[in-house]
């Protein structure tokens, strides 16, 4: 098994139970809660789930659609269940469209769209859940502070609490992509920013940016290296297909000179490389320049003089050379 693996996603959709049946499927698939609601409509249940295992933490998200947003279905943490199951970690549920009203302690909160909050399984509680998407980390709860239990049903919208929902979004959109290689790398930067979130002192908020900024510039790097000789590798494409607002984008690589810069240095290097292969076919310097992005044949030949010290066709006679006079 490499490290450069994909994670193993687990998918469950009530498309694969009987119609008549799937929202019993769906309550018997739900780990944690107990479903203590009948589902009365015309159409069929359409729900699906997935869920990560990203080290210790488990990244998972809910989507329910039906057209009538005033169904709903409750979903109880009861101490039965507790005992049960004895999960002893902390969930943090950002509620991407619909509803969840939430019950625990006496008290009733309902979040909202855009709302990022905290449940701890040890204490019961009860969600009222209408059609709608959310997304959910569950962390071990000796990997938080001690007090986060007190922020049970808390909303964590504010401050560095919405940077982690930003993060949170853009960890799910990425998950295709992810390897093992980068679970070490997820799991520091998470709980950096998850501490950041919850005590925003200044020390929590220095140890969370490098972690998530080295985490951010990988992925854009190997994305970068993926797909470097697409013509349509721009700072949009990289935006869309990693997850990521544009002025962190340039954020990220101001001190390299720019996004931009980074893709033509990479490219150049990957020309010289295949100008300088002893074994590459036949082809002519501008269509090699053409093929990793290059338009200008002018602007190629200066900017790769700049970088090497020599010309694109200076490296080709010196491979020629040494292949025709056997030497090194």
């Amino acid at each position: 098994m490499t490290e450069h693996q994909a994670l193993r996603i687990r998918r469950f959709s009530t498309d694969s139970a009987p119609v008549g049946e799937r929202f019993d499927a769906w309550a018997a698939h739900s780990t944690y809660c107990d479903m203590v609601t009948t589902y009365r409509s015309d159409l069929p249940f359409d729900a699906h789930r997935d869920n990560v295992s990203i080290g210790p933490l488990i990244l998972a998200g809910r989507t329910w659609r039906h057209p009538d947003p005033s169904l709903a279905y409750d979903a109880k943490r009861t101490p039965a269940r507790i005992r049960a199951d004895q999960r002893d970690f902390h969930s943090f549920s950002l509620q991407i469209c619909g509803t969840a009203a939430l019950r625990s302690d006496a008290s009733t909160a309902v979040k909202r769209a855009g709302d990022l909050y905290l449940l701890d399984f040890a204490r019961p509680f009860e969600r009222v859940i209408t059609p709608g998407s959310e997304i959910s980390l569950s962390v071990p709860r000796d990997w938080l502070p001690a007090d986060t239990g007190k922020l049970h049903g808390a909303s964590l919208t504010r401050g560095v609490g919405s940077l982690f929902g930003d993060y949170l979004m853009s960890l799910y959109n990425t998950l295709p992509q992810l390897t093992r290689h980068d679970v070490p790398h997820i799991v520091r930067a998470t709980t950096e920013l998850l501490k950041a979130s919850l005590h925003p002192e200044l020390d929590t908020l220095a140890a969370a940016q490098t972690p998530i900024r080295d985490l951010l510039l990988q992925r854009i790097r190997r994305y970068i290296d993926d797909h470097l000789l697409q013509p349509d590798l721009t700072p949009g494409s990289i935006c869309r297909d990693v997850g990521l607002s544009r002025a962190m984008l340039y954020r990220l690589f101001e001190s390299a000179g720019g996004v931009m810069r980074e893709i033509r240095q990479k490219r150049l290097y990957r020309v010289h490389q295949v100008l300088s292969s002893p074994d590459r076919p036949e082809e002519r310097i501008r269509d090699v320049a053409w093929r990793h992005g290059f338009t200008d044949e002018k602007y190629f030949y200066r900017i790769f003089k700049a970088e090497f010290g020599h010309t694109p066709r200076e490296t080709v006679e010196q491979v020629r050379h040494r292949r025709e006079t056997g030497t090194n």
